[in-house]
């Protein structure tokens, strides 16, 4: 079940179809093919094998996912690296991945150089484009020789190809681990919720270095065989620009303020922007101000899909229903083989239209029991893994309730909640109140020590 065998399939069957598409340049998924066994070859030559971690720290470039389906043919794992870290945050995540091997970006590269030194597992440094320096390798000579004949490896379904750290909110960055498995069976519910066909022309405009960002945009073009096109970096401009030429369909990766930003193009670029071919924006990552929804949705005609997940999901767990009445202030309906329990401290299940702690599980009965797997693990942390996944389930430690119908809600995360004299307050409700007042652009409401009341 390696799910480089996608790539493959699509190569063998539509070789001339376009896959990718960046900036002004075109790769068929023949190319893309003969890109990814170059990488695989040139790793294998370095010694990279089965199981081996190699971390990718690239802005959106081709050649993050030609590395990515690369490694996925040696069955080997990616390990994404956030581009804006400094050294000592690189250091503990290619040291704690015990990474072999990092393809880095020339600018970037003195950041790894400052801690090289104290990665021991760490023997190969890739350098993509620039001038590397001694001890490293350039991007262009790995993948200088052809490899014709490379074919995924055979892989069980519960074999690791991922491993993506969290930001750390609750500590050190935890790295969550994804296999064939959780990735493959969430590919297939998210194509199923949006109806994805091969004429759908994807759009990715966010950091690869994100899991949900990845797998949402290439993971899920490849998977549908369908084309992708790539941003190096979201901009309102290019993005209502590249809308209208490519006729893209699905963008199932989306931040408010990306909404924000198209609202406020000027009035000549404005006038023209198209959204005919757009049939699904999904939006998430941060609560969206109302009032911004509203505005977008009427003025553009365009209705955005909420949409609420995490790393570790590996990405959606619920979205606004395609094919039912949304709820305007919920996260949607959960995917159809997740099951969402809603708990106490005790981690009992509360009653529905009761707030607690949101947990995810696969489905035990019908057509889906079995097919949810969320994250196999968070790598070299056993304690971690333990908690989140006790009794099954995991533990996404955000608060909210599930009503009679079966929409989500989010009240708030369970370590922000404000315990004021006894009394449960949801920074999150207090925030969407000012949001309610136009001079408001961002805000946040936090909790206080107080002597009488313990919190205000």
């Amino acid at each position: 079940m390696n799910l480089a065998t996608y790539l493959e399939r699509n190569a063998a069957r539509k070789p001339d179809k376009i896959a990718l598409i960046f900036k002004d340049q075109r790769y068929t998924f023949r190319d893309y093919n003969e890109q990814a066994n170059r990488v695989a070859h040139g790793l294998r030559k370095l010694g990279i094998r089965l199981g081996d971690r190699v971390a990718i720290m690239l802005p959106n470039c081709p050649e993050f996912l030609f590395t990515h389906y690369g490694l996925l043919k040696l069955g080997a794992i990616t390990v994404g690296v956030n581009v804006l870290l400094k050294s000592e945050e690189t250091r503990y995540i290619l040291d704690n991945s015990q990474s072999s091997a990092i393809l880095v970006h020339h600018t970037l590269l003195p950041v790894v150089q400052a801690v090289w030194d104290r990665l021991p597992d760490l023997r190969h440094v890739i350098v993509l484009g620039g001038q590397g320096t001694d001890g490293t390798i350039s991007y262009e000579d790995l993948v200088k020789e052809p490899a014709p004949d490379m074919v995924a490896v055979d892989a069980a379904p519960d074999e690791r190809i991922m491993i993506f750290y969290t930001s750390g909110t609750t500590g050190v960055p935890k790295g969550a681990v994804h296999t064939h498995e959780s990735i493959g069976n969430f590919m297939d519910a998210i194509s199923q919720r949006f109806g994805v066909t091969e004429q759908d022309v994807m759009c990715s405009t966010l950091p690869l270095f994100l899991l949900s960002i990845l797998i949402l945009g290439p993971v899920a073009a490849m998977h549908n065989g369908i084309p992708c096109y790539l941003m190096e970096r979201y901009n309102a401009v290019d993005f209502v620009r590249s809308l209208k030429e490519w006729r893209i369909s699905l963008i199932l990766a989306t931040v408010p303020t990306m909404f924000y930003e198209i609202t406020r193009l000027p009035d000549e670029i404005a006038k023209d922007v198209d959204f005919s071919s757009l049939r699904y924006a999904s939006c998430g990552g941060s609560p969206m101000p109302p009032d911004m929804r509203r505005e977008f949705e009427a003025k553009y005609n365009f209705r955005i899909v909420h949409a609420y997940g995490g790393t570790e999901s590996p990405a959606t767990v619920s979205t606004d229903p395609p094919d039912r009445e949304r709820k305007f202030d919920s996260v949607g309906t959960v995917l159809p083989h997740i099951k969402v329990k809603i708990v106490d401290d005790s981690d009992n299940e509360v009653p529905t239209g009761t707030v607690g702690e949101i947990c995810t599980g696969p489905q035990t009965e019908g057509p889906y029991a079995g097919m949810y797997k969320t994250l196999k693990e968070y790598w070299r942390m056993p304690e971690a893994t333990a908690e989140a996944l006790k009794g099954g389930f995991f533990h996404w430690g955000d608060l909210g309730y599930l009503d009679e119908d079966g929409f989500l809600y989010i009240v708030d995360r369970k370590k922000d909640m404000i315990i004021r004299g006894g009394n449960n307050v949801y920074p999150k409700e207090l925030e969407l109140v000012l949001y309610e007042d136009p001079r408001v652009l961002e805000c946040a409401v936090v909790g206080v020590p107080h002597d009488r009341l313990g919190e205000v």
